[in-house]
């Protein structure tokens, strides 16, 4: 641990040993007898509590990387945190040894994290400084990246729907877009300009449901628990099977009552908005549905 690092970082329990004396002569002119040596001290035993090193290069900035931190007295690890945010899951192998499962950037961007690793709320001291570095590796942290980018600054490329009925579709095409996925003649955008299925939502969903291309999997509210982020959810505001709006899953949070599904999009612009407020509070008994994106 260098010197620069702040006092919180210092965690160890350092029961210093004592050091045995020995006797030595002590000589008064050449006669003196030798002073008798004290009884030799017991061994006191080190607690030590410290990180020697953390196994964690890069990840996609949607989570899902894994950090291997081994050093000494590691069992008590309660918590590991990547810039600040708690680890998905950590699992405690032993006393020299813990995995941490990576949590996604609170905004899919690309970024350098300080790794911090923690027993209760003390922290535990490292030898150096460690980081995770996220980056844009997968399809998913394209699409999120681009869509927490332009949730409110829309991108003038693709113009703006809201005056003529809504933005939702287009900007859920523009993520899609991001994810890797190739315009065609039938779902497309030039000049500021999409076709039907790029910027109406009953259309865009004709066109998912229709391609198999595209290995897209239909899901209801029940089963939240196949969602990912990424996927696509479609709303009825008025009561008539017909979608009025569509947004893009942003988060997946255990919440005591369940799975949270948040969503970004279009309209009323938002990044991780709540469906279950959105179905029950602004459009009450409206429903929802989505779908899964391979």
């Amino acid at each position: 641990m260098t010197a620069a690092r702040s006092p919180r970082r210092r965690r160890a329990t350092l029961v210093a040993g004592v050091i045995a004396t020995v006797g030595g002569l002590i000589l008064s002119g050449c006669t003196a007898a030798p002073e008798p040596a004290p009884a030799a001290f017991e061994p006191v035993s080190v607690n030590v509590s410290v990180v020697a090193d953390i196994d964690a290069p890069e990840g996609p900035v949607s989570g899902g990387g894994e950090i291997a931190i081994t050093g000494l007295g590691l069992s008590d690890v309660t918590q590991v945190l990547v810039g600040g945010v708690p680890a998905r899951s950590i699992t405690v192998i032993d006393d020299t040894r813990v995995m941490a499962a990576v949590p996604r950037t609170p905004d899919y961007q690309p970024r350098t994290a300080e790794i911090q690793v923690l027993a209760g709320d003390t922290e535990v001291p490292e030898l150096s400084t460690s980081t995770y570095t996220y980056s844009a590796l997968t399809p998913v942290d394209r699409q999120l990246g681009y869509a927490l980018s332009h949730w409110e600054n829309y991108n003038a490329e693709f113009g703006n729907y809201n005056p003529v009925g809504g933005d939702c579709a287009n900007f859920v095409s523009q993520t899609l877009l991001a994810r890797g996925w190739q315009m065609n003649s039938t779902w497309s955008s030039a000049n500021g300009q999409g076709s039907l299925a790029w910027v109406f939502a009953p259309a865009l969903e004709d066109w998912l449901a229709s391609d198999a291309s595209l290995g897209l999997t239909k899901l209801d509210d029940t089963q939240r628990d196949q969602l990912k982020i990424g996927d696509i959810a479609f709303f009825d505001w008025n009561f008539n099977g017909n979608p009025d709006h569509v947004m893009i899953v942003s988060d997946i949070v255990q919440g005591p009552n369940g799975l949270e599904i948040k969503v970004a999009g279009h309209n009323v612009n938002r990044d991780f908005r709540d469906i279950d407020e959105a179905i029950t509070i602004d459009h009450p008994g409206s429903t929802v549905w989505y779908y899964s994106v391979p």
